[in-house]
């Protein structure tokens, strides 16, 4: 295990078997060929040829769309081709920075590759050679990845919350962080990737936000998404990554970006372009 595995595992895909998603011009996600055919069942709300998936362009506002293809992710959950749903809507967009084109279910977006934006928090106390990090372990309980080890604070970002609004929001739910110290939140970089997996193609962008933890101040959780919290040396916690695959898969990136920021892990690294590189990959 080396850091650069992780950047690599976050980087390996292959769209052989998936076809573009488009709403007219725009291309907002990648669908596998299989789930693409069963589209068809749903009459003209998609348009399916052999190379390219397009919604009906005569659904012309986002209201709209987002209305009908809701029905559709519902009964395609329903028979069990696609995850289960969420209830919390994330936006279907072609670039970071464009408007969306509707919302879609987030349990359904990587079935239909849709760009996934979000945030991971470093918790830092101290400074210099005696910073300490705050990492969380996963809740026994998640669904996803349980027990593994986490970023202080991270989340998806859902429609109708600005970057800043969703950070406040999942602060004070993950961790019990105040409003008035999430707020001094520093966003620091952006790390994105493209990662195939069963289920579909995970494209994601988040932010990655600095955050200075007065030494008396103790995290807590809250909504039961974290078990516990453990204040780590920096050193300990660049070892379990450079080692082991203790972390979530994406809190790994987070990580070696805050080292290569800090100048913990430095251009003399064999593979310090390679990682500068892979942390910062554009979408397909």
């Amino acid at each position: 295990m080396a850091f650069l595995d992780h950047v690599r595992v976050c980087n390996a895909y292959s769209l052989a078997d998936f076809v573009p998603f488009h709403v007219g011009p725009a291309r907002v996600g990648w669908i596998r060929r299989p789930l693409s055919l069963e589209l068809m069942r749903f009459g003209s709300l998609f348009h399916v040829f052999e190379d390219l998936v397009h919604l009906e362009p005569e659904l012309r506002t986002p209201a709209d769309r987002t209305e009908a293809v809701a029905e559709a992710v519902a009964e395609l959950a329903a028979d069990g081709l696609i995850g289960r749903l969420r209830g919390e809507m994330y936006p279907a967009i072609e670039r970071l920075g464009a408007p969306p084109l509707f919302d879609i279910d987030r349990g359904a977006v990587t079935e239909f590759g849709i760009a996934n934006r979000g945030f991971h928090l470093n918790g830092l106390v101290g400074a210099g050679a005696d910073t300490r990090m705050w990492v969380a372990r996963r809740a026994l309980t998640k669904t996803t990845f349980p027990g593994r080890l986490d970023n202080m604070v991270a989340g998806g970002h859902p429609s109708g919350l600005s970057a800043r609004e969703n950070l406040l929001k999942e602060c004070a739910e993950e961790a019990g962080i105040p409003e008035e110290l999430a707020a001094r939140a520093v966003p620091v970089s952006m790390v994105s990737y493209t990662m195939e997996v069963p289920a579909g193609l995970r494209r994601h962008a988040f932010w990655s936000y600095d955050l200075q933890i007065p030494g008396d101040f103790v995290p807590e959780p809250v909504d039961g998404e974290v078990g516990e919290f453990m204040l780590m040396p920096v050193d300990e916690v660049a070892r379990i990554v450079e080692t082991s695959d203790e972390f979530k898969y994406n809190c790994n990136l987070v990580i070696i970006d805050w080292l290569m920021r800090t100048g913990r892990l430095d251009p003399e690294h064999p593979d310090f372009h390679a990682l500068s590189v892979g942390l910062h990959q554009p979408w397909p």
